[in-house]
């Protein structure tokens, strides 16, 4: 392990070389000393061409300074990266700084220097508590012990705000690992930071403040805001060091997986992503146009659902237009796209509350016309494990499609594959009939669609290189959503596994009753199968092997030995294998 000392401004060189050297010192490691300037970039240099030495410099030119910075942590591997900020007005300096705070995973350290000479002086590290903070602290009692102090602003509300001052102090150093008479602790009572702050630097001889980061934007407001400015000022002006700390395993992990796929999966170019995102926007949008085309596919899906026509409900799948939100629903969930994520929710909603309407309609007329229950109806009421998978995979495969224009055609395809309008056609059809098992499977069915599209097409976009800024708390409510849902669709795993577990083990408990009826009357059987419904009831199918014709007494009492053992009205359809043997 080693630190990492970059240089960018050569006037500054010597005060961060003996900076540096201090914070080497302080973690037990050595220190690389890199000089960067512009200019036609040099080869890459390997952990092997380093000298031996203590300190170990190295100086090249490079058109790309981030990416040359990023190459060195990676093939260096050092515990911390140490950056000057030597302009602040600069919008290439502060794209730099930001790039390293959000991407380097390592700890990375920006230092502004002040005026005068920090050497030999002590550091005030003012606490908050957080992550970075308790870094902050611990890197500078290793580094100057009792002479470095942690300072707490308390606001002066009682008379006993400085005891909880000083009791949230020793709770940030309990955190840190830090003993109490190990590190100078001050309490400040202000409402005013600033003033906390420079009452304490006049009271005593600090040449160093390490503050840590408490969010990626905080950087340039605490390197460059009002505060760094009045105490970095004269010859008494100190340096400003902002530390944040080491990535978690988590985002050092996410940073390899995704390095990973730009080298492995073809990314969208910008074109591309142009493309989409304005397609996606424009197609999720409620409006009158998606509003009327919601209403004529559920008329047409619960016309077919009651005429019994696959054929016209899958017709309806066709003109339903949901799909294209819950694709712009995983879209805005990889982006942290807050108003694109509430768009297409507004859309997902609206179509399935008017289609819900529209279905209610069509129940009335079907039960005034007292039409029956259709086995289009009834499959739709028991959704298993193979729903769940066919709607992931269709939003993968939807996504896939909509991302790039050559492959537009195979949306229709998907559309079919994975049903959306006529579940919920169902459930308004059967909650008018009191159907109402039926009515809750269907809306589980649609539920289970809609969770697993928006999953499959958030994973598909984010491995098609889609990705949000990289802010403090940019995208933590997208990464919240994310997690939900995918904790929805596990948790959808057990009850729709207990119904495909439920159509595979019946017809054997069921075959088991009637092998011991069968013998009674000289038949065999062959085959039990469990098919969908007909007539409102459960479809059994038998395959029965008999010299003769069985009669119809028979198969009355099969069919009540079937019913007794499933708890339910079945449906039986029976065929007859005539078998002579000789």
């Amino acid at each position: 392990m080693s630190v990492l000392l970059v240089i960018r401004d050569h006037l500054d060189r010597e005060k961060l070389e003996v900076l540096g050297v201090r914070f080497a010192a302080a973690k037990g490691v050595g220190i690389y000393v890199v000089s960067l300037s512009s200019g036609s970039s040099l080869p890459d240099v390997t952990k092997e061409e380093w000298d031996n030495d203590e300190i170990k410099e190295y100086a090249f030119t490079t058109v790309n300074p981030f990416r040359t910075i990023k190459d060195l942590v990676r093939e260096l591997k050092p515990e911390m990266l140490m950056l000057n900020d030597a302009d602040g007005s600069s919008d290439q300096d502060s794209k730099l700084i930001n790039q390293a705070i959000n991407e380097i995973c390592c700890e990375v350290m920006v230092v502004r220097l002040g005026e005068g000479d920090h050497h030999g002086k002590k550091i005030l590290i003012p606490c908050g508590g957080g992550r970075h903070s308790r870094v902050a602290l611990k890197l500078a009692h290793k580094m100057e012990g009792r002479d470095a102090t942690v300072f707490y602003v308390e606001p002066n509300v009682d008379e006993v705000s400085e005891s909880v001052g000083f009791a949230h102090l020793h709770r940030y150093l309990n955190k840190a690992g830090v003993a109490l008479d190990e590190i100078r602790c001050e309490v400040a009572l202000t409402n005013d930071v600033f003033e906390g702050i420079s009452s304490e630097v006049k009271r005593n001889d600090y040449g160093l403040v390490l503050i840590g980061a408490s969010g990626h934007s905080s950087v340039r407001r605490k390197l460059f805001g009002t505060v760094p400015d009045k105490l970095m000022r004269g010859e008494k002006g100190m340096s400003i060091c902002v530390l944040r700390s080491a990535m978690p395993m988590g985002s050092v992990f996410r940073d390899k997986v995704e390095r990973l796929l730009h080298l492995n999966v073809p990314q969208l170019n910008r074109g591309e992503r142009v493309n989409l995102f304005d397609e996606v926007e424009e197609k999720s949008r409620w409006s009158f146009d998606f509003a009327v085309l919601m209403l004529l596919a559920t008329m047409i899906a619960a016309l077919g659902l009651l005429s019994d026509s696959g054929a016209v409900v899958i017709g309806a799948m066709l003109v339903a237009p949901l799909m294209t939100p819950l694709l712009g629903g995983g879209l805005s969930l990889v982006q942290g796209n807050w108003p694109l994520w509430k768009r297409c929710q507004k859309s997902v909603l609206l179509g399935f509350f008017s289609a819900l309407a529209i279905g209610a309609i069509m129940g009335l007329v079907a039960r005034l016309l007292d039409m029956p229950m259709t086995a289009q109806l009834a499959m739709r009421g028991e959704p298993s494990t193979l729903d769940l998978g066919i709607a992931f995979f269709s939003g993968l495969a939807a996504s896939y499609c909509l991302a790039r224009p050559k492959l537009s055609s195979a949306l229709a395809g998907v559309a079919i594959a994975a049903a959306l309008v006529p579940p919920i056609a169902t459930t308004g059809i059967c909650l008018v009939l009191g159907k109402f098992s039926v009515a809750q499977g269907a809306a589980l069915l649609f539920g289970t669609n809609v969770v697993a599209i928006v999953v499959g097409a958030a994973l598909n976009f984010y491995l098609a290189g889609i990705r949000g800024h990289k802010k403090d708390a940019g995208g933590l409510w997208s990464r919240r959503f994310f997690i939900t849902f995918t904790l929805v669709m596990a948790g959808l795993i057990v009850p729709l596994t207990s119904v495909l577990i439920e159509r595979i083990a019946g017809p054997v408990e069921v075959e088991e009753v009637l092998h011991v009826q069968a013998e009674h009357y000289g038949v065999v059987v062959r085959r039990v199968q469990r098919s969908t419904h007909l007539d409102g009831l459960p479809l059994i199918e038998l395959i029965l092997e008999s010299p003769q014709p069985v009669a119809k007494a028979v198969i009355k009492k099969l069919k009540g030995a079937i019913e007794k053992a499933t708890g339910e009205k079945v449906y039986l359809r029976v065929k007859t294998v005539l078998v002579s043997e000789m």
